[in-house]
């Protein structure tokens, strides 16, 4: 059960706090590989150390403001990174957070890490030489204990132990310090810290380590990349470039040049950076280690930025964050972008004979969401962690905080009307899958569970949508509801001249038979297959552009749908036989896995195309949601609504083309929209000899109605909000299974690295479409295949011509139709197939088409 609030009155009732973290520890083990006995002991090992607190239910607030996390959950996880090898998994807590006061807390604390000794067999002698410093009759501070635990294979885990120098009062914590690493042995070590403005832990490594360590914890406030560079005091130890690269990256200031003056002196004026100093030689007093902690969560605003940095330092130091995305969508399965923390901090270390390591800091986020915020930050402070509100945090369409701590986002629709869907039985669906020759286009709606197919026209209507279809003019000539169609488009795009068409092909058809001659060339960022197609008959060549960004799967840079414009500078300048007649700009780019397209970029090839003369065309199918995620990533738009933003983009254009069944929100219908009046009375000719009157276009009336209707609705931010939290929703339980996505999830489609999953598969032998094939028959889910047999050649024998650089498999989301829990049914399905990835064979071609194959293919699986 879960709890929520909803118009202000509070719905019960909400799990135990150690049900929710221990089902978190559980799949974050599985993320990285631990068996399942292992970590059965380790969740165990997490409720048994929380006491009575994990039995609280979370719609009470926490019995104490614990100081380990901003919303007081007494759990954090971490993940310890290094290049070539599986990341670590850490769990930190606070074993007397249910205790009462601080020294009852210190009490249960102590005693917890005892038992864990007499458990695993290490010795706490090292903590019983400063319990008289670390636990005094009447502690201070903000903390008496905390412990953490290094989750290894065989269930026995290493143990570390965090105190509190300022249990004596903060005023006496550097006191405390010197005299616990006197204790210790560590004699010259306190001389051999860096300047401190506080010192907030000291912690101590119990049990089965090579070599034990103290470390001593110092903050630094408005910290300086200049400032952390001369930080560490370890020989050898990480060089100041290294030092102030990883503070400039994670901290935000990644832009600023490094050897400038404001580069270096930027200062984080929000919550301070840690640097960790271990000391293991009692000889020397110089530390053996060093570790920078920069608190990530302050400095972004949201966690789709926190991600992208820890993405950006892991892959600068050889280190694969496929892991780290795992890991996240295992502890919460909220869109990265509805909140801020679950990314705490992001550590660097180094270690003597060892190689350095990245450290992410996950929250749990049991009790609340911190809010993502409206703007960028300045390096401006967040209310201190004692401030944190414990109640759940509203922010749009919340309805309070459920199983896994995080706001619940809900459609911004009721639903009035159900479909039945299909549930087969695998024998069903493998005798499917036969009879169609492996060609999933060829199957029956009524075998599909889960259509993923496409996004065209397979949305539901809304309950406007359907009223004014019901008052659809059907004359054949000048019908009412082709003049509200025609004024709706012409407010949004601005074009003088539009021109209905029964859907998006047809218009691409009419406006290239007239725009093109043979042997001209249309330029674009990517051509959809359509688009391609209907050039390629014209007898034209379709090139495409995209830009270098692209090129990255694993990226999450936010516009890889751009086109080069410097490649386009240049094919527009260049003296040829093959005139350029057009450059189409697909937004979102579709045929390069549904990214986005920047307002920058739309606008400075606007300028090449009119600099040059050439009509710049949008294909417009995806206009709304290319509009969303512009006002989300692009700092000019950050305050433009999703209409303002789509209506510049058209204007920037010479005419666009458009699929309604997209954007449209419609099962049928598309238009042309012009300024040019001889191009668009020559399309008008075309159209009324092949789709019908002008007025009608080859459609009925209500079709035009309900057109007109869809594209006022898809504007509104409530519907796109809540598609793009679909398709987060979607991609983090695909990450969770173990299968890579082209990043960053756009909201059309997700799109699987299929090439990547089943690296046993030759290009020839089609593995996207082999996994395709296998999620229909693992969970009667129908996808399209996007690499070789798509965009591949063979010869006659069956060898690779052409191979397309990457083997992917869309998952297109249809409109208004599935929900969570459907996509929780595809994630499920994932897991299963990447954990017998192996066993999935490929396919062959015994019958094609000369043009778009894909469709019309049949294919018989590779034996042997």
């Amino acid at each position: 059960m879960i709890s929520s609030r909803l118009n202000g009155e509070k719905i019960v009732a909400a799990q135990p706090l150690g049900t929710l973290v221990s089902d978190q520890l559980l799949r974050l083990c599985r993320a990285v590989g631990l068996r399942r006995s292992d970590s059965e002991v380790y969740a165990r090992v997490l409720t048994d150390c929380l006491g009575s607190g994990a039995e609280r239910s979370l719609d009470q607030p926490p019995p104490h403001p614990s100081f380990l996390s901003d919303d007081h959950t007494p759990v954090e996880y971490s993940l310890a990174l290094v290049p070539d090898a599986p990341p670590t998994l850490r769990v930190l807590l606070e074993p007397g957070y249910a205790a009462g006061t601080l020294a009852q807390q210190g009490r249960t604390g102590l005693r917890v890490v005892r038992a864990m000794a007499e458990r695993w067999g290490f010795s706490t002698g090292r903590l019983d030489g400063l319990e008289d410093l670390f636990f005094p009759p009447d502690p201070q501070g903000p903390l008496a204990l905390w412990i953490a635990l290094e989750l290894l294979p065989g269930g026995v885990p290493k143990v570390k132990i965090y105190l509190n120098p300022a249990a004596s009062g903060a005023e006496r914590a550097a006191e405390t310090v010197r005299e616990a690493l006197d204790r210790l042995g560590h004699r010259q070590a306190f001389d051999a810290l860096p300047p401190a403005d506080g010192y907030p832990f000291l912690a101590l490594d119990l049990g089965d380590w090579e070599t034990p360590r103290v470390k001593v914890y110092v903050t630094h406030r408005d910290a300086s990349a200049a400032d952390v560079g001369s930080l560490p005091r370890t020989e050898p130890g990480p060089g100041r470039e290294t030092v102030e690269e990883f503070f400039r990256v994670a901290a935000g200031l990644e832009g600023a040049d490094p050897y400038s003056g404001t580069g270096r002196s930027v200062r984080l004026a929000g919550r301070p950076v840690l640097s960790c100093h271990s000391f293991t030689d009692t000889a020397s007093g110089l530390p053996s280690g060093f570790t920078l902690h920069v608190p990530v969560r302050d400095y972004v605003r949201h966690d789709g930025e926190a991600l992208a940095r820890a993405t950006a330092v892991l892959r600068r130091h050889g280190m694969d964050p496929a892991a780290l995305d795992r890991s996240l969508a295992t502890v919460s399965s909220r869109p990265l972008h509805d909140g801020v923390g679950l990314i705490a901090y992001l550590a660097l270390v180094h270690e003597r004979n060892r190689p350095p390591r990245v450290t992410a800091y996950i929250s749990a986020e049991a009790y609340a969401v911190r809010p993502p915020l409206p703007a960028r930050p300045r390096h401006q402070p967040f209310s201190s962690p004692r401030a944190a509100r414990t109640e759940p945090r509203e922010t749009l369409h919340s309805v309070g905080h459920g199983k896994a701590g995080a706001e619940i986002r809900m459609e911004p629709y009721r639903i009035k009307v159900v479909e039945p869907i299909p549930l087969t039985t695998p024998q069903q669906r493998k005798a499917a899958v036969e009879r169609v020759h492996y060609n999933l286009f060829d199957l029956r709606a009524d075998e599909v569970t889960i259509d993923l197919l496409s996004d065209s026209g397979t949305g539901a209507l809304s309950s406007a949508q359907l009223a004014v279809g019901m008052a659809g003019d059907e004359s054949y000539a000048g019908s009412r509801s082709f003049y509200r169609f025609r004024e709706t488009v012409s407010e949004l795009t601005g074009y003088t001249h539009i021109l209905p068409a029964h859907q998006g092909r047809a218009a691409e058809r009419i406006l290239f038979s007239n725009l093109l001659e043979p042997g001209d060339t249309v330029l674009s960022n990517t051509h959809f297959d359509t688009t391609r197609a209907n050039v390629e008959l014209n007898g034209c060549v379709a090139r495409d552009l995209p830009c270098p960004e692209a090129r990255n799967l694993d990226s999450r840079e936010p516009f890889k749908g751009n086109i080069d414009l410097r490649a386009l500078e240049q094919a527009l300048g260049e003296s040829t036989d093959s005139r350029v007649a057009a450059v189409v700009m697909t937004i979102t780019n579709n045929g390069g896995g549904g990214q986005p397209v920047s307002m920058e970029n739309l606008r400075k090839a606007s300028e090449l195309c009119r600099r040059h003369s050439v009509p710049l065309i949008l294909d417009a199918a995806r206009f709304a949601e290319n509009a969303w995620l512009v006002t989300r990533h692009e700092e000019a738009y950050r305050n433009h609504t999703p209409r303002q933003v789509a209506e510049e983009a058209f204007r920037l254009a010479d005419g666009c083309v458009m699929s309604a069944k997209k954007d449209g929100i419609v099962h049928i219908g598309g238009f042309i929209g012009l300024n040019d009046p001889e191009l668009a009375q020559k399309c008008e000719l075309l159209l009324i000899a092949t789709e019908g009157f002008p007025t009608y276009g080859g459609l009925a009336g209500r079709d035009l109605d309900m057109m007109a209707q869809g594209l006022q609705e898809v504007t509104e931010p409530a519907y796109l909000a809540e598609r793009a939290e679909s398709a987060d929703h979607l991609a983090q339980r695909v990450r969770a299974a173990g299968v890579d996505i082209l990043e960053p999830p756009g909201l059309h489609a997700l799109y699987l690295n299929a090439g990547r999953l089943l690296p046993h598969i030759p290009p020839h032998q089609y593995p996207g479409h082999a996994l395709a094939c296998r999620l229909y028959l693992e969970g009667g889910i129908r996808s399209a295949e996007l690499g070789s047999l798509y965009l591949g050649e063979e010869d006659e024998d069956g060898n690779p011509v052409k191979s397309p650089p990457y083997e992917l498999v869309r998952l297109a989301l249809p409109r208004r139709v599935y929900t969570r829990s459907h996509y929780d049914h595809v994630g499920r399905t994932l897991e299963r197939i990447a954990k017998t990835a192996e066993s999935v064979r490929g396919y062959r071609i015994v019958e094609q088409s000369p043009i778009l194959r894909h469709f019309r293919a049949k294919l018989q699986p590779v034996t042997g």
